[in-house]
């Protein structure tokens, strides 16, 4: 279904359906019956913005899904959607300026620095790639095919066209996308030149920040060896050549932190430090997502897409010593 309201520099339309009856849904489990206007239900499902949404409706910016505008006497209706812009929280960032890594016909590869969302995420939406993208090349169909945490920078594959996104997710789907990390921890004697193979079960709670190991049926699986070695003012350091084969929330950082390897400049593993959501450009996460290689979709040639950025430059260019990685 196509939003009846336009992308605005980026950013797309919000759309809140209204479910059935007896579906489980917080606003309906506390009433009796259905709400008795689309209005009401939005404004109970989202309370804390309810007198900012009565304005919207007032002044004819919230739309259902035939474009028709909704107003306060609108009927609820089970699957039906009402459709607004939600206020901007970063309104006024800076722009961002993606480094182009490849570039066909139906996908873009950009270098995400680290610190900026994949996709539009809480008080980070201009923030993001996915929005900068857009902004950047003119093309409101943009959308990230994958995932990076804000934190880790590297490689990260976009998707030019809405008909084309099938095609392209179904490669990560099914793990025909080989991936490949840099990342530099400490050293000790459980990992050295041969991969080692690390199996868990991870599992991520929502609303909880670290994701954790657990007993019950493997989910994560990792490869990882030490690839060099180097000492700088902080001590001795491991650059580390990692490859998951699964695609767990902090997969890697919580790997590497049960090898007793916690990942350079992790303010969340293995402990969350009290400033751990905020970024620090000066001393930047060391993990970079350094490869994607795959068959592409469309061509049926093989593409191998590699990160500009280094790990350990901060390391490297702060310690003093000429210590270089690359």
């Amino acid at each position: 279904m196509s939003p009846p309201l336009p992308t605005v520099r980026g950013v797309g339309p919000a759309r809140v359906r209204m479910p059935g009856p007896g579906a489980p849904d917080p606003v309906l489990d506390a009433l009796p019956g259905l709400p008795a206007t689309a209005v009401e239900y939005v404004q109970r499902r989202f309370p804390d913005d309810a007198a900012w949404f009565r304005e919207q409706v007032a002044a004819g910016r919230v739309l259902g899904d035939g474009g028709g505008v909704v107003t306060p006497e609108t009927p609820y209706e089970a699957g039906v959607s009402v459709w607004f812009h939600r206020p901007v929280p970063d309104e006024d960032a800076a722009p961002v300026t993606l480094d182009v890594l490849h570039e066909d016909d139906w996908i873009l590869a950009v270098d995400k620095p680290h610190g900026l969302c994949s996709t539009p995420k809480g008080e980070n939406v201009r923030r993001s790639v996915v929005v900068a993208a857009r902004c950047q090349f003119g093309n409101d169909e943009i959308s990230a095919l994958h995932r990076l945490d804000r934190s880790t920078g590297g490689v990260l594959l976009l998707c030019k066209h809405a008909e084309d996104r099938g095609a392209f997710h179904r490669m990560f789907q099914e793990r025909t996308v080989r991936k490949t990390y840099w990342a530099v921890a400490g050293v000790n004697g459980r990992v050295g030149e041969d991969p080692v193979r690390v199996e868990s079960r991870i599992r991520k709670i929502q609303g909880v920040v670290q994701a954790f190991e657990e007993p019950g049926e493997v989910n994560a699986v990792t490869d990882v060896r030490r690839a060099e070695t180097f000492t700088d003012a902080q001590g001795r350091w491991g650059l580390y050549e990692i490859a998951p084969l699964t695609g767990r929330t902090h997969q890697i950082r919580v790997h590497m932190t049960s090898l007793g390897l916690p990942l350079r400049g992790d303010k969340l593993y293995p402990a969350p430090r009290e400033d751990f959501d905020v970024e620090d450009p000066e001393n930047p996460l060391q993990l970079i997502a350094r490869s994607l290689e795959f068959i592409h979709p469309r061509t049926g040639q093989p593409v191998r897409i590699d990160s500009r950025l280094t790990p350990s430059r901060h390391a490297a260019a702060t310690s003093g010593d000429n210590v270089t990685i690359a």
